[in-house]
């Protein structure tokens, strides 16, 4: 009999194979039940290295020893059938009628299911070193100081998010968990990470103290935990200890340079990173005028006390190019001053992170250079991979650059780093509509955080999907948001495509704004008026609306002659009166300005209003080419807006036009 018979024989396989599965099973239940009855870790990885050492004694037995009636007994070494004074007769039945192996296989298919979705269920695709920093309480006595704990809670998010080997979630999703009564276990779920750090900052005059504690997230357990006291003025090195602590307490790899940029000091003056601090919650507050003006205001005493302050140069720098890229303040000025301080910081600092995104900043927002930008944007991603920031700034400007794959690759990183910030949502659900997939927007337009921008694109992309005009004009009004502008301008736009020309005067009446103006759009309320009244049939009437419109438009590019939103909204208006030759002048301008080889985005988006000018001008070859070549690319037509669009009905009927319908419909 050879060796692999004799270990049949003595049923060794199956010893081994039994125990294999009890001991996987055993352990799987560990997994699941063990954290929830806050049973100590090392009780599971007690229970392992026993099960692990009783494999072999297992085997050993079960060659030695054999299991009959009468007991336990030493196994017979002859080849013969009879064991323990009884004769016993080979089971040559099918697998199906033992029963032995139906248990067998039973319990290997227990053991899979109870791994899959038992302790994975707690564990899957979280990353066993991820952590959100929930605010620090106040326990300060003066109320007006909550904007150093925040400032406080802030640094140490940034500081761990120097770590490569650690998941950080950002600033903006932690925040609204401040002065939460959630369950730990329920914001780490929401948040996907393993481990909560919590804790509470108190000041006292120039006294300090900072409590911290860290705890696993599915056992509730605490992993670290400790205090600082110490002067205000040490406070730099009571933060970066508190990084450099939870990391060690994670087990996570903390290079030299991870620690040494750590450790780094910011500034030596207390009062200069104070209103560092409060520069910075007026810069988290959102791209409002008021607030980064007083963001503004903030860098530059802070600067005044320590001129030396890379970090708050950098960020006033940045906040100068805000002005101009979100219309605030389009002067050469407004860039002259983010030079100056930018130039500043990169002279003390060109290999800082913060520094080198704000200079990214610069090219992007003050010039579209973002060839430039994005050389700035991936140094500083690559240096922190968990800041969600710079995440994002590298997938706008891969959606710029026309790799929109890219783009939401990058926004979805940010999003798995920031799931609460509305900013980095509308910005990866507008990229995936962009992509045409409309389910995969719809998907993210179900989270449970939502604003007007969200709930604009929810209707936008059910509209572009399917074409249908009702469906989508009751996502857009049935909200909580439903009188503000922006809602109502999306409305107006989506009564206009569907030719409810009545419905879209009134709603003209309740807004507020006398011009929709964004990144993209500059209407007046007259050139939206000139439309309604020429499809009325009231053709003196919107005359005269183009014509406030021209003038208003015309005064705007003294003003701001680069404006290439304005030579969009002009070309239409010279279309729809009939002058070809000055709507042909400003679609050239328009190309100029911003071409798609120089924005993918905002030149496509552009590009779009061209079709709708060569159409109503009778151009029909232009109009076709336009369209063919748009249809082709991210962000160009969709299917609803070319079937309803009142601007292509004198060609909807044209076979090329008919062809791309047909190329863009969704498959259902």
């Amino acid at each position: 009999m050879s060796f692999f018979e004799e270990l049949k024989r003595r049923k060794v396989f199956r010893v081994a194979a039994t125990y294999a599965v009890v001991a996987w099973i055993l352990m799987q239940i560990g997994e699941v039940t063990f954290p929830a009855l806050n049973i100590p870790e090392w009780v599971m990885s007690t229970l392992v290295v026993i099960l692990l050492a009783g494999f072999p004694i297992a085997v050993i037995f079960a060659w030695i020893f054999d299991k009959t009636p009468q007991g336990y007994i030493k196994t017979d070494i002859s080849d013969t059938e009879n064991i323990g004074g009884m004769n016993v007769k080979a089971d040559n039945r099918p697998f199906f009628l033992q029963k032995r192996k139906i248990f067998l296989a039973l319990g290997v298919l227990a053991g899979i299911l109870i791994g899959t979705y038992g302790g994975s269920a707690i564990t899957s695709n979280v990353d066993s070193k991820s952590i959100a920093v929930l605010p620090f309480d106040n326990y300060s006595t003066a109320p007006e100081d909550q904007y150093f704990s925040d400032g406080v809670t802030e640094m140490i998010i940034a500081n761990l998010a120097k770590i490569k080997d650690l998941k950080v979630i950002s600033r903006t999703s932690v925040m609204e968990y401040k002065n939460t009564t959630k369950k730990l276990k329920d914001i780490a779920k929401e948040l996907g990470v393993a481990h909560i750090l919590e804790g509470s900052i108190q000041r006292v005059g120039d006294n300090v103290r900072i409590v911290g504690q860290l705890i696993n997230a599915s056992s509730d357990g605490h992993i670290w935990a400790e205090s600082y006291d110490g002067n205000i003025s040490e406070l730099f090195s009571m933060q970066n200890d508190v990084a450099i602590e939870i990391a060690e307490a994670m087990k996570s790899e903390l290079t030299s340079d991870e620690k040494e940029r750590i450790n780094e000091t910011l500034t030596e003056s207390t009062p200069a990173y104070e209103y560092y601090l409060k520069g910075n919650m007026f810069d988290n507050a959102g791209h409002y005028k008021e607030k980064m003006l007083s963001a503004i205001q903030e860098y530059e005493r802070s600067v005044a006390l320590d001129s030396n302050f890379a970090e708050a140069h950098a960020k006033l720098g940045k906040m100068h190019a805000h002005l101009r890229w979100y219309g605030v303040d389009l002067s050469n000025e407004r860039m002259l001053l983010s030079k100056k301080h930018i130039d500043k910081a990169i002279k003390l600092k060109p290999d800082n992170p913060v520094v080198r995104a704000a200079r990214g900043v610069y090219y992007y927002h003050g010039y579209r250079d973002y060839g430039t930008a994005m050389s700035d944007f991936l140094y500083a991603r690559d240096l922190e991979p968990s800041n969600a920031q710079f995440n994002l700034y590298v997938g706008t400007i891969y959606r710029r650059l026309g790799d929109y794959e890219r783009a939401r690759n990058n926004m979805e990183k940010a999003f798995e780093l920031d799931p609460k910030s509305l900013l980095i949502l509308q910005n990866l659900q507008g990229t995936i509509i962009f992509l045409r997939d409309y389910i995969g927007a719809n998907v993210l337009g179900n989270k449970d955080i939502t604003n007007q921008r969200i709930i604009y694109w929810n209707a936008m992309s059910n509209f572009y999907s399917n074409g249908k005009i009702d469906e989508s004009l009751d996502i857009i009004t049935n909200n909580e948001f439903v009188n503000t502008d922006e809602i109502m301008w999306g409305e107006l736009n989506l009564s206009l495509f569907g030719k409810k020309f009545e419905r879209g005067q009134r709603i003209l009446g309740k807004i507020k704004s006398n011009i929709q103006s964004d990144e993209v759009n500059f209407f007046p309320k007259d050139f939206y008026l000139g439309i309604i009244n020429d499809e009325l049939g009231k053709k003196s009437l919107a005359r005269e609306n183009y014509i406030k419109t021209i003038d208003f438009l015309n005064k705007h590019l003294i003003k701001d002659p680069l404006d290439e939103r304005a030579y969009a909204t002009l070309g239409l208006t010279y279309a729809r009166l009939g002058r070809k030759d000055k709507s042909l002048e400003a679609i050239e301008k328009l190309d100029e300005l911003l071409p798609i080889s120089k924005d993918a985005l905002f030149g496509t988006m552009h590009a779009k209003q061209k079709g709708r000018a060569f159409a109503i001008l009778g151009d029909i070859e232009n109009a076709l080419e336009t369209i063919e070549y748009l249809s082709a690319l991210s962000g160009g037509y969709h299917y609803g807006e070319l079937l309803n669009d009142s601007y292509f009905d004198s060609i909807r009927d044209h076979p090329r036009f008919q062809s791309v319908l047909e190329n863009l419909k969704p498959q259902s």
